[in-house]
């Protein structure tokens, strides 16, 4: 028994020594200068890639061997998250701040009509997978608006209706016969694509994993597109 609680002891003490304690910070979004920004504005033509900057109060490092996740979502949806292992940043002494992101487009101006983001909150949220805990997680989150000009043509915004939303097995489009009809997830992948729509045209979204979707409906030159729910 005593050896027994010897070796959980040396375990406990070899555990404590390794734990690392690093409260890393979003301080807010920035533009070329490095300088915090409050509002990100995009032309029509233009890619969303920001920077965010991160800074670690300490008292530690990150361990070298965690990963740290940044979480990316648009107006509280989830679009994935990009990382950092550890080692990347234990060369970054506490009090000093770090530039992220700005390479990759977030969304591509080509997602942003397709979503019809005219205005949106950007938010990046950090977070640990290993051993080190952050002690201060209110300052773990940054957002920005972000707001673009559309060069999108569109026609008849109030008449064309997606319906109902939420919706669960059936979504309804009315008013939008002989239109091209999408419906896209927030990846931008397509889930549903119908040629030449009825009037009051059907589609069956019994299959759609629950969450939120963009319905774009194409006529010619003019584009319409709606959000919807999707519960189960």
């Amino acid at each position: 028994m005593k050896k027994i609680f010897t070796m959980f002891f040396a375990c406990f003490v070899a555990v404590a020594v390794n734990a690392q304690s690093a409260d890393y910070e979003l301080t807010g979004f920035l533009d070329d200068e490095n300088q915090v920004i409050t509002e990100i504005q995009l032309g029509a033509t233009d890619d969303l890639n920001p920077s965010v900057g991160l800074l670690n109060n300490g008292p530690d490092l990150v361990a070298a061997t965690d990963t740290i996740y940044i979480t990316i979502s648009v107006d509280n949806t989830d679009l994935g998250r990009m990382y950092l292992l550890g080692s990347q940043l234990d060369s970054v002494p506490v009090g000093s701040a770090v530039a992220l992101g700005g390479q990759t487009p977030i969304l591509t101006a080509a997602d942003m009509d397709n979503y019809q983001i005219t205005s949106a909150e950007l938010c990046y949220k950090v977070s640990f997978a290993g051993v080190t805990t952050d002690p201060d997680l209110t300052n773990n989150q940054a957002c920005v608006q972000v707001t673009r000009l559309v060069s999108i043509n569109e026609f008849a915004q109030d008449e064309v209706a997606v319906y109902p939303n939420p919706a669960s097995d059936v979504i309804n489009v009315a008013n939008a016969e002989n239109a091209q009809v999408s419906v896209f997830d927030m990846t931008g992948k397509v889930v549903a694509n119908i040629e030449n729509a009825s009037a009051n045209q059907e589609i069956d979204a019994s299959n759609f994993a629950k969450g939120l979707y963009i319905v774009r409906v194409v006529d010619g030159n003019n584009i319409v597109t709606k959000k919807i729910s999707i519960v189960k």
